[in-house]
């Protein structure tokens, strides 16, 4: 008896480490401003906060298309405060204020190289990686990477659960 229910238990362990296989998962960066949430509070008092995307996971798509489909992802993701995202500049009202997602970087990449704008993309691949940073101008204030793997485009939900937990972890919780 006790045998079958260690092999049943050893069965859904190893069920769920596959599942686990292709994300979506975050690591958080290795460090946070402590201004990070009251920043974000300010730069989205007055509308909706920058998102630029950087790198196409998606042979098919145009940069615009992804870029609306990641900043609606993005919008209503943080419990606490509403915010909103946009990728379009003109209707940012402090556009020194944004999350950067660097799409499929070379794997040396350093977040804060995203707020300088430099950054290496590659090719799409079956695998998506991503590296997010909350820039105030040139200065990165939060980062965060992430990765899922086969995925059918930006509408399926865990390309969506990926783009949540980037912003969830990004500006992290109150202090």
């Amino acid at each position: 008896m006790l045998k079958r229910l260690l092999s049943l238990g050893a069965a859904a362990i190893a069920s769920v480490v596959a599942a686990c296989e292709d994300g979506p998962a975050t690591v958080s960066g290795t460090w946070r401003s402590p201004a990070t949430w009251s920043t974000m509070v300010y730069a989205s008092s007055a509308g909706p906060m920058l998102v630029e995307v950087l790198g196409q996971p998606f042979a098919d798509l145009s940069p615009e298309s992804l870029s609306g489909h990641v900043a609606d992802a993005m919008t209503g993701q943080l419990i606490g405060r509403p915010i909103t995202f946009t990728a379009d500049r003109s209707q940012a009202p402090r556009p020194q204020f944004r999350v950067i997602l660097a799409f499929n970087a070379a794997d040396t990449t350093d977040p804060k190289s995203l707020c300088a704008g430099k950054v290496a993309l590659g090719a799409p691949a079956e695998k998506i990686t991503l590296i997010a940073s909350f820039c105030d101008d040139g200065q990165m204030l939060a980062s965060v990477k992430g990765w899922v793997a086969r995925i059918d485009g930006p509408t399926d939900s865990r390309f969506r659960r990926l783009i949540g937990q980037v912003t969830r972890e990004l500006f992290g919780n109150p202090q």
